[in-house]
């Protein structure tokens, strides 16, 4: 194949038109390269010619070209000189040069200088030059694409792809770097931890996109409420760290932290809904709260949590005590990975009761941690550690077998549902529900005595809505935790299929002392019924709240009017003993007194005589519901 016919070969598929900036002083050499390269045949080069590399600069900033032919055949040393500057001015275009010599020297020269290509004038064709500038736009383009993704690759490595915020990586690797010149210059810097309060309800109700998007807000009012040479990154969730240089004293740290927190909490307008979060913020300042960033970073943890305990939307700074309560919560995250596979842990049940024909119709399950030196730990203390560092997942799959295998064995109780709580963690976990099948082939308990409660915030989200449905499938009942305590309760009877609702106590209590507690209580119970879902209420602890409820048609109930959680042997007493003195409540209520529900199960007995199995003399206007 000649020559000709291999430019043509090469440039057959290449795009018809290309824009080229000429430097050409020579007018002579300038009309035989337009001639040449506006030829009809092959590719065509739309050309733009000026005299000097300095009016070439002028062009390039103005018009968009694919390429640059400079001639520096006339004075080669100055057109090296012109190239150095033309390549550093333009790196976005690629350059081809025209020179009088054909060595290597030159042609290292050139591309030192920053050309892709070049060509001595006196051996310059028509297929020639355009195979060329072809070849060199290509490479250019080629180029281009690997410098973009390699800086896309660092910038993943570095940076947050939602918000495009820096990453924990990147801001430990900065924030290095100001530690090290703040102690140079001896000008303080403070951390600050930040996490968003009620982001989760946002997420889980609104769902993943406009959490998503509440998430970029966010950013953006972050960067805009710190200087551009501070320091502010996601590091996960909703989660964020900021590093303020140049603060004075612990005012000015407040100061610049209420700054942001009041930027956090203005309202969110997302997809034709509009939020509300705020931002629990904890701060730590250099040197005096962490030597190095790794220090620092934890010092304002531990003053976030602070702020969390204390009611959320506020500012904590850190002291030495909150170190202790930090090194208190690690103990408690590496203590409870051991406990499940040490067997501190155990399980403690309370019955909930009905009423109307005085049995034990279920049995909500509660976990218990005994710990060999501390001794009993409050699940108040240690669920919520459990959430947030991810080990829910393993406790929740630990509580759901225990609680199968303790329910197959129950005596008196084989109809009693058994109740688990289920967390955000497990529900949202990708194996959940084979879990949830290998438990309930391993222990053999039939799905209709199994019932899984979960909270409103958690229901509402549509993945979860999806797990749920798929769970009720098995034959599995769904209930409600602490209804009417979301602010989404009726959208949720209205898009969720479930099987119970769970009362919370605080309607309960309220509606033996208060109307309006009672109207909304009996609305409840009424939306219930007409949707033909189960009822059963929970913290009953007096007679008169037990007969606030029946007087409403609720007859379901748990508290410890009747029993506390008591353990799996105890139980079995309440539920096989005529005796118990959970019965006394119903039989005979006006024997009933706080102190009795306190004593030991073992202790327990009936007052009066009161018949079992059967309600002592019942009013049928005091208890409508029981003669239905």
């Amino acid at each position: 194949m000649d020559e000709a016919a291999k430019s043509n070969e090469e440039t057959r598929d290449a795009p018809k038109g290309f824009s080229l900036l000429l430097v050409v002083e020579d007018d002579l050499t300038a009309k035989r390269l337009e001639e040449i390269l506006a030829r009809p045949e092959g590719t065509r080069f739309e050309t733009t010619r000026v005299l000097r590399v300095e009016e070439a600069l002028l062009r390039l900033h103005a018009d968009r070209f694919d390429a640059m032919l400079i001639d520096l055949s006339v004075h080669e040393a100055d057109g090296l000189d012109s190239l150095m500057r033309a390549s550093a001015a333009a790196s976005a275009v690629p350059i081809v040069v025209l020179t009088y010599q054909r060595d290597e020297e030159t042609g290292l020269r050139a591309t030192r200088a920053g050309a892709q290509d070049y060509l001595a004038k006196g051996e310059v064709t028509p297929e020639l030059l355009t195979r060329t500038l072809i070849h060199a736009i290509e490479r250019h383009r080629t180029l281009q694409a690997l410098t973009q993704a390699k800086r896309k690759h660092q910038f993943l490595a570095t940076h947050d792809t939602l918000t495009e915020l820096p990453n924990r990586y990147w801001f430990m690797d900065q924030l290095d770097r100001l530690l090290a010149r703040s102690q140079r210059s001896n000008t303080p810097i403070a951390v600050f931890f930040i996490d968003l309060d009620g982001f989760k309800a946002i997420n889980d109700n609104l769902g993943h996109a406009i959490g998503d998007e509440l998430l970029g807000d966010v950013a953006k009012r972050l960067r805009s409420s710190i200087r551009k040479n501070d320091l502010v990154a996601r590091i996960g969730g909703d989660e964020f760290l900021a590093a303020i240089q140049g603060i004075e004293d612990e005012e000015e740290a407040f100061t610049t932290a209420d700054v942001i927190r009041q930027a956090v909490e203005r309202p969110y307008h997302l997809d034709g809904n509009e939020c509300w979060i705020s931002a629990s913020i904890g701060i730590a300042i250099h040197p005096q709260h962490g030597e190095d960033g790794e220090s620092l970073i934890q010092s304002a943890d531990a003053a976030m949590y602070e702020a969390k305990n204390s009611g959320k939307n506020c500012i904590h700074m850190y002291n030495t005590e909150l170190n202790e309560k930090a090194a208190e919560r690690f103990e408690m995250v590496n203590g409870l990975r051991q406990a499940v596979l040490s067997g501190q842990l155990f399980l403690e049940f309370q019955p909930q009761i009905e009423v109307a024909t005085e049995s034990i119709v279920g049995v909500e399950t509660l976990v218990r941690w005994e710990h060999p030196t501390r001794g009993s730990i409050s699940p108040a203390d240690f669920i919520p550690v459990a959430e947030e560092t991810g080990g829910m997942v393993q406790l929740g799959e630990w509580v759901l077998r225990a609680a199968c295998q303790a329910a197959m064995g129950w005596e008196g109780l084989n109809d009693a549902r058994v109740a688990v709580n289920i967390s955000g963690r497990q529900i949202h976990h990708h194996d959940f529900l084979s879990h949830l099948d290998r438990v309930l082939d391993e222990t053999g308990i039939a799905p209709t005595r199994l019932e899984l409660e979960l909270t409103e915030s958690l229901a509402a989200s549509e993945e979860a809505v999806q797990v749920l449905d798929q769970i009720r499938e098995r034959g599995i009942r769904v209930a409600i935790d602490d209804f009417g305590t979301g602010y989404s309760s009726l959208t949720l009877l209205r898009r969720l299929n479930v099987d119970l609702l769970k009362i919370d106590q605080s309607f309960v209590r309220g509606a033996a002392q208060t109307d309006p507690d009672g109207v909304i209580l009996e609305g409840i119970i009424h939306i219930a019924r007409g949707l033909g879902i189960d009822l059963i209420a929970e913290g009953v602890e007096t007679v008169e709240e037990m007969r606030c409820l029946l007087e409403r048609g609720c007859s379901r109930m748990q508290g410890y009017l009747f029993s506390k959680p008591v353990t799996r042997h105890e139980l079995v007493h309440l539920a096989t003993d005529p005796e118990a003195a959970w019965r006394i409540p119903i039989v005979d209520p006006e024997s009933w007194s706080p102190e009795l529900s306190q004593r030991s199960i073992q202790t327990q007995t009936r007052r009066g005589g009161a018949r079992s199995g059967s309600l002592h003399d019942p009013d049928e206007h005091l208890y409508p519901v029981l003669k239905d």
